[in-house]
């Protein structure tokens, strides 16, 4: 009786062995597919539906390396720069080398930085013949220079 017991176990050892890796192909496929649907919905402009399957794909247990680094643009193109900047630095943990991610990261400080002065704009003082004095030429000169980076960076910017 023991021996039948050993010889049912080694069966089901083999068995489930022999199964194993048609499941992690299957597994791997259904993630490719999911991974075609989300990219698909990206450039198509539906960012809602890439997005939700970005966030299963990027969630434990999957971690698909790429997902943050698209939902690091999906955030990029919402508007999102915080959310945008913490998927893209998850992006550069698992993939430093891309300098995509480097740049894309960039790319955002340069437009939270023409944001925050474009706002704090309103506020400069001018002179009697409505030029800037003192701090404020060098607030536009510094406003110009980074609205031509940010020109530069969105004509480079690429979708990883």
């Amino acid at each position: 009786m023991p021996w039948s017991k050993l010889w049912l176990t080694i069966v089901l050892l083999l068995a489930g062995c022999q199964s194993t890796p048609k499941a992690a192909q299957q597994f791997d496929s259904n993630l490719e597919q999911q991974r075609q649907v989300a990219m698909q919905a990206y450039r198509q402009g539906d960012y809602h539906l890439a997005q939700g399957l970005l966030q299963k794909l990027a969630a434990h247990p999957v971690a698909d390396p790429q997902a943050p680094c698209f939902l690091g643009a999906i955030y990029f193109r919402q508007h999102e720069y915080h959310a945008a900047l913490n998927s893209f630095e998850s992006c550069r943990e698992q993939q430093p080398e891309q300098l995509e991610i480097w740049f894309n990261s960039a790319a955002i400080h340069l437009r939270l930085a023409s944001e925050l002065l474009l706002t704090g704009k309103s506020y400069a003082r001018l002179d009697a013949s409505g030029k800037p004095v003192g701090l404020e030429r060098n607030y536009n000169e510094l406003l110009q220079a980074l609205l031509r980076l940010q020109r530069i960076a969105t004509a480079e910017a690429s979708v990883l």
